[in-house]
C-alpha cells in the first residue's frame, strides 16, 4: 500500500493511491488496485483506505471460490498420475491436458467457480466451428465435467455444487461404415506391391496375415517367432511419439498362430533379413508414425480404396470371421478386451445376418408366374381380327 505524488508536464502535481493484499490462506491469491489523478494527499489517503477494503473483500471471495481453472486441471492431472485413480495411460493424460490448454486457454487464470454453463457451451461451439466431430466435442465435455467434479469433491472449487458441463447434450455423430477391403482388393494390394517390389510389401503382408498393430509389428523380433510351435509371441509395441518400445496396447501378451502361408512368408523374410534382429525392415516414415500416409498413397496409385494402416488389422479380423472362426477366438488373437470392439467387425463381416433371408418364400412358382404372364399379355391385332 502506498500514496505517492507525480508531476505532469504542465507542472501540476497529482497523487496516486495503490493497494495490494495477499491471501494468508493461499499465497497464489493476490489482489492489486490503484487510483490515479487525485487532487490532494488527503484524497489519496482516503482512496488508499477504500482500495485496501476492496482488495480484502476480493481476496476473501477468491478464498471461498477456490482455485483457478489451471490449478484445478494440474491437480487433476497429478492425481491421475500419482494415485492411479483412473485407467488413463500417460499418453492419453498428456493428450487430454494439451487439449484442455488449447481449447480452454481463456479459462486458465479464471476462478473455476466463475466458469458458467455459457462458457462451456461457447468452448464446445468453438470446436464445432473448427469442424471437430461430435464425438470429439462429447469427449471434451466429459473431460471438463470430470475435472469440475474432481475439483468440487476435493474442495478445490467452492461456491458451486454442480459442474456447469452437467446435462449438456450434444447428440451423436452419424455412424459411418468403417473402411475395409474386400478379399479381391486385399489380393490386389499384396500382388501389386510384390510385383512392383515395394519395400513395404513384407510389412503390409504381415499385418494382413497376423492382425498385429503397427507398433507391435515394428517391435517384433526374430526371437519372438517360434517356428517349431508355429506361434508369434506379441509382448511389446513401439510408440512413435516417444520413440520407445513399451508393452502392448492391451497391456498383456498374446500368441498369434502361424498359418502355412504365414510360416512360409516368414521364412522368406528371414532369408532376406541377414543379421537384422528385427523381423521387418524399418523405414523413417514408420519410425515417425507416417505408415498410414505411405499406404494411402500406394492404394490410390493402384486403384483400390485408400485405407489407413490400422484397416489392415480390420481386414484380418473380418476375413477370419467370414471364414467361420469364432469371434471369441478372433478377440484372443487380436488382443481385444471388450465385445464392443468385436461387434464392429462382426457387423462388417455380416455373419450375424448371413442366410437370414433364406427362410422367405413369398414369390409364386416360376411356372405359375409364366402362365400368369401369358394371361395378362395384351392380345395382338392379328388375334383380335381372328376373334372378330
Amino acid at each position: 500500500m502506498a500514496v505517492s505524488s507525480y508531476v505532469l508536464p504542465t507542472g501540476e502535481t497529482l497523487w496516486k493511491a495503490s493497494a495490494c493484499v495477499r491471501s494468508l490462506k493461499k499465497s497464489s491469491i493476490r489482489i492489486q488496485k490503484a487510483k490515479f489523478a487525485l487532487k490532494s494527499k488527503w484524497e489519496a489517503d482516503r482512496e488508499e483506505t477504500r482500495l485496501i477494503r476492496e482488495c480484502e473483500r476480493e481476496v476473501s471471495l477468491r478464498e471461498d471460490q477456490g482455485s483457478c481453472w489451471g490449478a484445478v486441471v494440474e491437480a487433476w492431472e497429478k492425481n491421475l498420475k500419482l494415485e492411479k485413480a483412473d485407467t488413463l495411460n500417460e499418453t492419453t493424460r498428456t493428450d487430454y491436458v494439451n487439449a484442455l490448454r488449447k481449447h480452454t486457454h481463456s479459462w486458465w487464470k479464471r476462478q473455476a467457480a466463475e466458469i458458467t454453463r455459457v462458457d462451456v457451451l461457447e468452448s464446445l461451439n468453438q470446436l464445432k466451428a473448427h469442424s471437430k466431430s461430435v464425438s470429439y466435442q462429447n469427449k471434451m465435455k466429459a473431460i471438463i465435467n470430470g475435472i469440475f467434479v474432481y475439483g468440487i469433491d476435493n474442495r478445490l472449487i467452492g461456491g458451486i455444487d454442480r459442474s456447469p458441463a452437467y446435462g449438456i447434450n450434444l447428440g451423436r455423430d452419424e455412424e459411418k461404415k468403417p473402411e475395409i477391403l474386400t478379399l479381391t482388393e486385399i489380393r490386389k494390394l499384396l500382388q501389386d506391391s510384390r510385383e512392383m517390389k515395394n519395400p513395404w510389401f513384407p510389412i503390409w503382408s504381415m499385418a494382413l496375415l497376423t492382425g498385429m498393430r503397427s507398433g507391435e509389428l515394428y517391435a517384433l523380433l526374430w526371437k519372438d517367432i517360434d517356428f517349431e510351435n508355429r506361434v508369434i509371441s506379441v509382448t511389446k509395441s513401439y510408440n512413435p511419439r516417444k520413440k520407445i518400445i513399451k508393452g502392448t496396447k492391451a497391456e498383456y501378451w498374446r500368441y498369434v498362430p502361424m498359418s502355412d502361408e504365414l510360416t512360409s512368408h516368414l521364412q522368406e523374410i528371414k532369408s532376406l533379413a541377414g543379421e537384422r534382429p528385427e523381423v521387418l525392415p524399418r523405414f523413417w516414415e514408420w519410425t515417425k508414425g507416417q505408415q498410414a500416409r505411405v499406404l494411402r498413397a500406394f492404394c490410390n496409385g493402384i486403384g483400390v480404396p485408400s485405407i489407413k494402416f490400422h484397416t489392415l488389422r480390420a481386414c484380418f479380423a473380418t476375413q477370419l470371421i467370414r471364414n467361420g472362426v469364432a469371434p471369441a477366438v478372433v478377440m484372443k488373437i487380436c488382443g481385444w478386451k471388450d465385445l464392443e470392439t468385436m461387434q464392429r467387425y462382426i457387423r462388417l463381416a455380416g455373419i450375424e445376418i448371413k442366410g437370414a433371408t433364406n427362410v422367405l418364400h413369398v414369390l409364386p412358382d416360376i411356372k405359375v408366374m409364366a402362365q400368369a404372364a401369358v394371361m395378362f399379355t395384351p392380345e395382338s391385332p392379328e388375334t383380335n381380327k381372328e376373334t372378330a
